[in-house]
């Protein structure tokens, strides 16, 4: 357009924003994108209505770039606040030295005596303009929507790191807690719960004589069953060493003593093997069920002491009764 209306600067000027903006879109595709591109295009944007204001006067409306592209600093996202203050500075720096030194009659290098060329200027600054501006809303709300979900994502993976065992993928105590919390407020009063607390037998003997490594995949191996068995509405975590913990919300303790027969089975039907060496592994289990008003630490209690009759009358079982 300024090649045939003879305007020679900007037909330039024009060029070098055409490789500049070709050049910005190669670095966006190989990745390196951000904000300071984004600014180095607003800035190209104050220089070019600097110099279409300098050469063509005000008749035009480049000058109300100066203004449109305060907004749009501010939308661009970045961690240093201070950038979008500097360049709005500069645009209205701009915009006021040109209202206060050129009149709207100026004497400008190029002037159109043809009132059609001027509104058709005027039109297509002014969707560029919008263009612009719509352009800075959208990527600011995109980029905004990216921020958040990164931080929701994070914050997700925080609370995942903070409610699971490393080892083993089961809650920790901390998240058990929480679930069975959790259990007790949403269980109808005459609903019960079932808590199972099991423990590796000679677990102790398994480290000393194969060591911890091989320790450490006992517990794996015990940890996937039990993610592999629980019941849907149901939760298991690793309550200490290697001790664990599981609570069926609306369940019998039928329900919970077939869990732990599942448990049994698959354990039974297992063999460990360390450099040659075969050997098996066992657990106890102590059951007990809750109402939403019994005592929680109470319902863990007897589950407990469960276990320990288990231990003590043989172990390899499930011990539901007093």
């Amino acid at each position: 357009m300024f090649y045939i209306l003879g305007v020679r600067e900007l037909f330039l000027f024009n060029i070098f924003s055409v490789a500049f903006y070709l050049t910005l879109e190669v670095i966006i595709i190989l990745g390196k994108s951000g904000p300071f591109f984004l600014y180095l295009a607003l800035i190209e944007i104050i220089v070019h209505a600097a110099v279409a204001t300098h050469f063509l006067g005000w008749q035009p409306d480049f000058a109300m770039f100066f203004i449109l592209i305060i907004p749009a600093t501010f939308l661009t996202y970045t961690q240093r606040i201070y950038i979008p203050f500097i360049i709005s500075g500069v645009s209205m720096g701009l915009f006021l030295y040109y209202k206060i030194t050129m009149d709207y009659d100026a004497d400008v290098k190029y002037v159109f005596e043809d009132n059609g060329i001027i509104k058709a200027i005027q039109i297509m600054n002014a969707v560029i303009g919008v263009f612009v501006m719509l352009t800075g809303g959208v990527s600011n709300i995109f980029i905004r929507e990216y921020k958040e979900f990164q931080i929701v994502d994070q914050r997700e993976t925080f609370k995942r790191l903070a409610s699971i065992d490393p080892l083993t993928n089961l809650f920790n105590r901390r998240a058990m807690n929480e679930h069975i919390r959790e259990i007790r407020r949403n269980t109808s009063p005459r609903s019960k719960y079932v808590i199972g607390i099991g423990d590796i037998d000679n677990f102790k003997r398994i480290n000393d004589t194969y060591g911890h490594d091989v320790g450490d995949k006992v517990l794996v191996y015990v940890s996937n069953l039990f993610i592999s068995n629980i019941p849907d509405d149901g939760y298991a975590a690793r309550w200490g060493g290697e001790e664990f913990l599981f609570i069926i919300p609306e369940a019998s303790i039928e329900k919970g003593v077939a869990f732990t027969e599942q448990i049994h089975k698959s354990l039974r039907a297992h063999v460990f093997e360390i450099d040659d060496v075969e050997f098996g592994v066992t657990m106890t289990f102590g059951i007990s069920t809750g109402k939403p008003v019994d005592k929680i630490d109470n319902v863990i209690t007897t589950a407990d002491q469960r276990l320990y009759k288990g231990k003590n009358n043989g172990k390899n079982h499930t011990e539901y009764t007093d």
